[in-house]
């Protein structure tokens, strides 16, 4: 747990340095998608989520980059019936990372930060920390900078690690 609070410190340095110096000078990077999800481990018998994500990265080395990501995912598709009839299960992750570029618009990332999250059968929603990894691939300009990555997102509740998968899709703005 210390660790992922150490490399989420680490990410916000890397923001305000690059911010107060020049010597590398790239503009940050945005992106705005949709994104589906497939629940991998207790998510409270949920298989499907739909949702929306939003990200921003900013470079610090030709193949390094500092990057935020936050999402929100409904899940649906839920295998359980409620006595009042409602599928409430969503999580909204906030995540730090490091992304690498092993090619030039090919990159890897891994990422830690916070998961607010409610899940069918709790009476309110928590904050737990989260984890996860992504992979992904910046099209070119020709395709209208588009975004196309899937990741994983982790987090614990109750002694249990639970998580899911998002294959998600983007506009990247400049």
């Amino acid at each position: 747990m210390a660790t992922c609070f150490r490399l989420t410190f680490f990410v916000f340095l890397v923001f305000i340095t690059n911010a107060t110096t020049a010597q590398y000078n790239s503009t940050p990077v945005f992106r705005l998608g949709g994104a589906i999800a497939f629940g991998l481990s207790h998510m409270a018998s949920n298989n499907i989520g739909i949702g929306g994500m939003a990200g921003a990265e900013k470079l610090f080395s030709k193949s390094f980059a500092a990057e935020l990501e936050t999402s929100y995912t409904y899940f649906t598709g839920d295998k359980t019936y409620y006595m009042d009839g409602r599928n409430k299960a969503f999580t909204a992750p906030l995540l730090a990372g490091i992304k690498a570029y092993p090619l030039r618009n090919v990159y890897g990332s891994l990422r830690t930060g916070a998961v607010y999250f409610l899940l069918n059968g709790m009476s309110s929603a928590r904050v737990s920390l989260g984890y996860g990894a992504a992979g992904g691939i910046n099209l070119p300009r020709s395709n209208n900078r588009l975004n196309l990555q899937i990741s994983y997102t982790g987090f614990r509740f109750e002694g249990i690690s639970r998580g899911y998968t998002t294959l998600a899709a983007a506009i990247i703005i400049r």
